[in-house]
Order: C-alpha cells, then sequence, then structure tokens
C-alpha cells in the first residue's frame, strides 16, 4: 500500500505507467476503482496517479464535511510528496470539481486541465436529486437501492444494456457499501457547497464567476446523453476558463471515462499532444 501524509491526513495512492504524469481525480464518493476501465489505457502514455480522496476508501476516514477545495490542497501537497512539480489533472465529474480548484488554488501544479461531466454551478434539478440520496440513504441504507439509483442517473441507456455494465454496477455497489449513510450524507453535502448551495452559502460567489482566473490549457468534455450533469454545466465552464477546448461525446452519458475509455483516452492524448510540452504554462512537467 502506497500512503502519503498530507496535510494531517493519511491519502492513498497509486502510481503506474511512464510519461508525464497524470493525476486522476474520482467522482463523487469514489476512489482508485472509478478509473478501472480508463487507466490501463492511460498509462501506455502518462505515469497515472489515482487515488482515494480523504474520507474514501484507504485513506483517512472523515464524518464530516470536507470540500472540493479541501481535496484540491490534499492533492496539491501529494503531488509535491511524489517530486512532481507539475501534472496534467484529470477530474471526472465531482473530481472536476476538485481539478478546477486546484487550478484555483494551487495553479503551478496544474500542467493542464482534462475535465469530463465537470460543473462551476449547480441548478434547482441537481439540488433536489443530492437532496434526495440523503434522504433515501438514511431511509434505505447504502445497498443496492442506493446503488441502482445512482445508476440511473450516470449511465445511459445503451451502456446500461451493454456486457460492460455488470461489471461497473458491481464495482458502484462495492464503493456505495463503504459509506455509512452519515458519511455519504457530508460526501453529498461537498458536491452541493461547491455548487454554493448549503445554507449560508446565498452571498458566496458562483465558482461560474472565478473561471476567468484560470490560465492553464484546458480541456471541457461531457456526454451527450448525460441526464444527471448535462451539456449545458460543460458549457459554462467552457466559456468561461480562456482558451478551452468544447468536445462533446454524443454517445456517452455522465461518466464518459468509463462508458467510452478508448474514445476518452484519444480525446485526452489528442489534447495533450496538441498543447505540447512547452506549452504547459511554461512548466516543466517531470
Amino acid at each position: 500500500m502506497s500512503i502519503a501524509q498530507v496535510n494531517g491526513a493519511e491519502v492513498y495512492y497509486e502510481v503506474k505507467g511512464g510519461g508525464p504524469p497524470l493525476l486522476l481525480l474520482p467522482g463523487l464518493g469514489r476512489g482508485t476503482s472509478y478509473f478501472e476501465a480508463i487507466e490501463p489505457v492511460l498509462r501506455k502514455d502518462f505515469k497515472t496517479i489515482v487515488v482515494d480522496p480523504r474520507g474514501i476508501g484507504r485513506s483517512s476516514k472523515s464524518d464530516g464535511l470536507v470540500t472540493a477545495e479541501s481535496w484540491a490542497d490534499d492533492f496539491a501537497a501529494l503531488l509535491g510528496n511524489l517530486g512532481f512539480s507539475a501534472a496534467h489533472i484529470l477530474g471526472s465529474s465531482h473530481g472536476g470539481s476538485m481539478a478546477i480548484a486546484m487550478a484555483l488554488r494551487h495553479p503551478s501544479v496544474v500542467g493542464s486541465l482534462l475535465l469530463f461531466g465537470a460543473f462551476s454551478e449547480l441548478d434547482r434539478f441537481i439540488q433536489l436529486n443530492m437532496d434526495l440520496r440523503i434522504r433515501l440513504a438514511k431511509k434505505l441504507g447504502m445497498g443496492e437501492d442506493m446503488r441502482d439509483f445512482i445508476a440511473l442517473w450516470t449511465f445511459g441507456h445503451e451502456f446500461l444494456d451493454s456486457p460492460n455494465a455488470d461489471r461497473f454496477l458491481a464495482a458502484q455497489l462495492a464503493a456505495v457499501r463503504e459509506h455509512t449513510p452519515e458519511r455519504y450524507a457530508a460526501i453529498c453535502q461537498s458536491l452541493l457547497h461547491w455548487g454554493r448551495r448549503l445554507p449560508g452559502q446565498e452571498n458566496e460567489p458562483l465558482v461560474t464567476s472565478l473561471l476567468g482566473k484560470i490560465s492553464c490549457p484546458t480541456l471541457v468534455t461531457c456526454g451527450g446523453r448525460d441526464f444527471w450533469i448535462p451539456a449545458k454545466f460543460s458549457k459554462i465552464i467552457a466559456e468561461g476558463i480562456p482558451g478551452a477546448v468544447y468536445v462533446e461525446m454524443p454517445h456517452c452519458g455522465h461518466i464518459a471515462v468509463r462508458e467510452d475509455p478508448v474514445g476518452s483516452a484519444a480525446l485526452i492524448n489528442d489534447f495533450v499532444d496538441r498543447i505540447g510540452q512547452a506549452e504547459v504554462n511554461s512548466r516543466t512537467i517531470v
């Protein structure tokens, strides 16, 4: 096991492959298994770094609220502990929140942003969905009912009918069962916090208003069949970050890195090749 002491917590990580470092930040409540489909593809061209965020999996447990900003601080420190001056940062879903937070709070360590199904603000539809998840977790527990509720919002119809679906549903169930209802509620609240939707955040500026401060090369990708975080949220990010490149994957739902790992990896490789090492904000990625 690889454990780093980061900001007073233990953070589990794995490093594989060779090439420029690529930090992979998982979606809501998930750890290293989130990227099990795409990581083997990416390690052919990158040195991949997968993590269990604080409070999840093999990292230090936390029943309280851990914000995307706190996770971003952890991951910036982790890169330093591993000897990387900067890395490409891939964030999927709420992992995209962590990635954006890294670019805003620790710009010197972010070579490029690679965002899949990310968001910089929320609407009432998503807020109600998260509030319902919290109530369901308390009433039904963390089992197949919660797994199925999550799957119906994150995967497309075609993917759930595919031969690969059972494997990922099993992984999703295992991930759900790692959490107590209380811990999962805190994780859901971290997403609402990022969207400035918790009580007391009414006067806080949306992250969208801060996107113009990001200067690193940025790829913004979303699934055309994403009903959970639809394309409009990725378009908001692409319009807010100067020079961002927007790509839609019309055949995918919310988690394109799992539904089409080969296609997602091709987009990442093409983008990194096009920006070139010399253009990554004039920073050296080792």
